[in-house]
């Protein structure tokens, strides 16, 4: 088994340099780090993790710390944000550690603890809400952290995170439906504790007032949870005056454009593009986005770029290093600030609106 002397000999540097250049530091130029990397992999050597970390005091783990219950997190768009996350960590050599403190006492706990033992290097905060204290408890704690996801103040860059730009997304969807001749657009969404949910609402507001439609409040319908709230929902919809009932119906996310697509067909209301129909459109583009019948308009967020981005920013803030990122890289993203960052999703076109 080759050791790190080895790999100094063959690179004809010093045994610091090597292991400065495979740990990352910027003191070792670019052209000697990739030469030292290559012959590292072609040694096949392997640095001793234990060591290194009683050395450097690092784990070389993160958390990832929804704060939802699973009920509602237990969606297919968190399980493939997961999946991406812990395929990042791998490609960075980092091990993912899911914990899901819900409630703010067990929040307290769990974070005192990580920090307390040591166990994680930093966490990815998930699904933020809107006055979420958990982003205080961690800067307080100084306790390395990015957020996925934003507080409802919109301007606040006093902490690092990359969250979807769920109002332009939004936008976006009711430019789209008023292009297409509609003026009677609704809005339904799940989560009442979810900072996002209140974005992509502003985003609907913002476009109506763009397009001087008029707010009407009965087109609003917040907190829906179930097949059968969001039945109920629609039938308070159509039962409007005719003049009064939607013609376009945007969701939050698709699950809850799959209960808007079931109450409409137990209704015997076609959904789709043509004269008569019912347009729906949604946020997630989740994998049965593009199978079902009809097939799903929606909004995809950049999930590569996303869990890339956040990982990528907690890694330079753990390395006390700026973060540059390449726009060949990261298409979608918008900087706001030394450690905030915006992704713009895109608009998906499909049979449903």
């Amino acid at each position: 088994m080759h050791t790190i002397h080895d790999v100094a000999k063959a690179a004809g540097v010093s045994i610091t340099t090597v292991s400065r250049a495979l740990n990352g530091h910027s003191d070792v130029g670019e052209k000697t780090r990739q030469r030292i990397i290559s012959i590292a992999k072609e040694l096949d050597y392997q640095p001793n993790a234990a060591a290194r970390n009683l050395r450097t005091k690092r784990t070389d783990s993160i958390a990832l710390a929804p704060g939802l219950p699973p009920a509602e997190e237990a969606n297919l768009f968190f399980k493939q944000f997961i999946g991406t996350l812990a395929f990042d960590c791998f490609q960075h050599n980092l091990s993912l550690l899911v914990t899901l403190p819900y409630l703010q006492a067990d929040a307290t706990k769990t974070y005192q603890q990580l920090a307390r033992t040591s166990r994680v290097d930093g966490i990815i905060l998930a699904s933020i809400q809107p006055q979420d204290q958990r982003i205080a408890l961690l800067q307080s704690m100084d306790m390395p952290f990015v957020a996925f996801g934003r507080l409802r103040a919109e301007n606040d860059l006093t902490y690092p995170f990359v969250d979807v730009d769920g109002k332009m997304a939004i936008r976006k969807i009711v430019d789209y439906l008023y292009g297409q001749g509609h003026r009677r657009i609704a809005y339904l969404s799940d989560l009442l504790d979810a900072s996002y949910i209140y974005y992509r609402r502003d985003g609907y507001l913002e476009a109506l007032q763009a397009h001087n439609l008029s707010e009407d409040p009965r087109l609003i319908i917040m907190g829906l949870h179930s097949q059968q709230e969001t039945t109920q929902a629609l039938e308070s919809l159509f039962g409007l005056s005719a003049e009064s009932i939607p013609t376009a119906i945007v969701t939050s996310n698709d699950r809850l454009a799959m209960y808007v697509l079931s109450a409409l067909r137990m209704q015997g209301r076609a959904v789709g593009k043509g004269a008569g129909q019912i347009a729906l459109a949604s946020f997630d583009d989740l994998p049965f986005a593009a199978y079902i019948q009809p097939s799903l308009t929606t909004i995809h967020p950049p999930l590569e770029e996303l869990s890339k981005l956040l990982l990528e920013l907690l890694v330079s803030i753990l390395k006390q290093e700026e973060l540059n990122i390449q726009e060949a890289i990261y298409p979608h993203a918008t900087r706001l600030g030394p450690q905030q960052f915006l992704l713009e999703p895109d608009l998906i076109i499909r049979d449903s609106a």
